[in-house]
């Protein structure tokens, strides 16, 4: 059996790549930049504690290192007088500051930062555990190659924080929105807001996801679907015609035994 080695492909990821640095420092500023926004919340060393987190997810490669992130900046936020259960009605200032903002492009950088440096390193798509190597590494194949990526590309993504950042701000103005309908409360027109815009992103991805899936399907898998698609449809009048054709058969052979 050859290793690896033999079949010319690399033995670990590409870590030394400029990409990957690249990316492990623009992560690494956008941790800074979170434990300055929440230094200024008056958190004290517990401010620390997403970019740990973080950091150290970053160096690991962990897939689960954004979640976590997000988990411990939710709980610090918890915390905060402003945002505790306990604060009536679920206020918060209608218009945020520009330390709000800050912390919201700094999450989003180390996110997208984040699962682009998972792309080079590790792999694209969770890969199939019966097809790792003896050595824990995925095919190569299945990762991005660093060779790709591109001062554009980077670029592009320090262009896209502000304006995620300002549409999350107009966002946030459409949810406090005090008018409700048929009297509702402000809590619970909120919450439903909050529910059909959540409804609505699922469906819209799943509509795309589809489409895309079936667009760039072999023709094999296409001939498959659609082979599927003609069994779930006709299904009863197949099962109805193959019994009355084994009853046929069947009287068929009876009648040549007698004979």
């Amino acid at each position: 059996m050859t290793s690896r080695t033999d079949r010319g492909l690399p033995s670990h990821p590409p870590s030394k790549h400029p990409a990957v640095r690249h990316y492990t420092l623009f992560c690494l500023a956008a941790l800074f930049l979170q434990v300055v926004c929440l230094a200024d919340r008056g958190l004290d060393w517990w401010c620390l504690l997403p970019a740990l987190i973080g950091g150290v997810a970053l160096l690991a490669h962990w897939s689960m290192g954004p979640p976590l992130l997000l988990l411990s900046l939710t709980g610090l936020m918890l915390t905060q007088t402003r945002y505790r259960w306990s604060y009536p009605n679920w206020a918060r200032d209608p218009t945020p500051t520009m330390m709000d903002l800050i912390l919201c492009a700094a999450v989003l950088a180390y996110v997208m930062g984040h699962y682009r440096l998972l792309s080079l390193t590790r792999h694209i798509f969770p890969p199939d555990a019966r097809r790792l190597s003896g050595d824990g590494f995925a095919d190569p194949a299945r990762r991005r190659s660093a060779d790709l990526v591109s001062g554009w590309e980077m670029a592009l993504l320090v262009l896209a924080l502000p304006l995620w950042t300002v549409l999350s701000v107009v966002a946030w103005g459409w949810l406090i929105e005090d008018m409700g309908p048929l009297g509702m409360t402000r809590e619970v027109w909120r919450m439903i807001r909050i529910v059909w815009a959540g409804l609505t992103i699922v469906a819209v991805t799943g509509v795309v996801a589809g489409y895309l899936r079936r667009t760039l399907a072999t023709p094999e898998e296409s001939l498959l679907y659609l082979q599927d698609q003609l069994w779930r449809q006709t299904r009863r009048e197949q099962s109805s015609l193959n019994r009355w054709l084994t009853w046929a058969r069947l009287r068929a052979q009876r009648r040549r035994e007698r004979s």
